[in-house]
């Protein structure tokens, strides 16, 4: 895999993170606030450690690459 799209991989990991802790608070405040909290929360939660372990294998992905010299 080319390093550009590495980087890439590793760039929208990280907005899914930092996207969907900000949208957790944001969104039972406004356009969810009729569903009920443990169900958005669960979700949101699940999205949170997805995103997390997308991030944890890309830049798993990102130091590989680098020490085989790729």
């Amino acid at each position: 895999m080319k390093p550009l799209i590495r980087r890439a991989r590793t760039i929208a990991a990280w907005a899914l993170l930092i996207g969907s802790a900000v949208m957790w608070p944001v969104s039972m405040r406004t356009f969810a606030k009729n569903e009920p909290p443990l169900v958005l929360s669960l979700s949101f939660l699940a999205i949170v450690i997805e995103a997390a372990s997308l991030l944890t294998a890309s830049q798993v992905h990102e130091e590989q690459a680098k020490r085989s010299g790729d």
